[in-house]
């Protein structure tokens, strides 16, 4: 009797701590799930979101190495939009290897200051963009002609443009001058970002707006004006 007594205690008490424990990480999952350290670490590369959000009402800093005591090479807003380029657990903290969407500069967040970025159409691209390899192949899901000026001072004239689109508001724009100079202009979460390197720049000296439905860039010495409906579609 006195051992079914205490089977029976030690019984309701694992049953009790198995209820609290499974309330605990209910609890966790569910405030973890839109953080980049709830939903895992996976690169775009391996299916994982293409893009964080920081959610640190104050801003977060971005570290030259994933430790909370590495210098500190820039701070982020909340709201910003970055780049993931991977994400791996580091002592105590998941660290997130991120580049801020308009920058060059690469560093690192902590994961529970990011979550997984919503596109301008409502989506969350996950996976790797794959824009700029169809483009690459000549592989376009439209062509046509938009305003252009090659040089500094010239007036806008015409030029030919085949466009690759992606997820998300992703696309890869490569745009033929008359001469037969071709540049590519890249697009993420619906923004214009860079063009490819040439012999008139690296890509990244660039001046851009959208104005009346068109967006309206600057690489290097050349200007291009095109709708945003060639660029993502309709």
């Amino acid at each position: 009797m006195h051992h079914r007594i205490l089977r029976a205690i030690a019984a309701g008490t694992i049953a009790a701590g198995m209820i609290a424990l499974n309330a605990w990480a209910a609890d966790h999952s569910s405030k973890a799930d839109d953080t980049a350290a709830g939903l895992g670490i996976a690169a775009p590369e391996d299916g994982g979101p293409r893009r964080w959000q920081v959610t640190a009402r104050d801003g977060t800093e971005m570290r030259a190495s994933p430790a909370s005591n590495a210098s500190v090479i820039g701070t982020l807003a909340d709201g910003a939009i970055l780049a993931n380029l991977g994400c791996a657990p580091a002592g105590s903290q998941v660290w997130c290897k991120v580049r801020p969407l308009h920058g060059r500069t690469r560093g690192y967040v902590a994961a529970d200051s990011l979550r997984p970025a919503r596109a301008p159409d409502g989506t969350v691209p996950m996976g790797a963009d794959d824009s700029a390899a169809r483009a690459g192949r000549g592989d376009f899901d439209a062509s046509g002609t938009l305003s252009c000026a090659q040089v500094r001072d010239q007036s806008m004239g015409q030029c030919a443009f085949g466009v690759a689109r992606g997820s998300g508001g992703d696309a890869t724009l490569v745009v033929t001058f008359s001469n037969g100079f071709k540049r590519t202009l890249f697009f993420a979460h619906g923004r214009f970002i860079s063009a490819n390197a040439t012999m008139s720049g690296n890509g990244f000296d660039t001046d851009w707006r959208t104005e009346d439905g068109r967006h309206l860039i600057r690489v290097d010495d050349q200007r291009y004006a095109l709708s945003n409906a060639a660029v993502f579609g309709d």
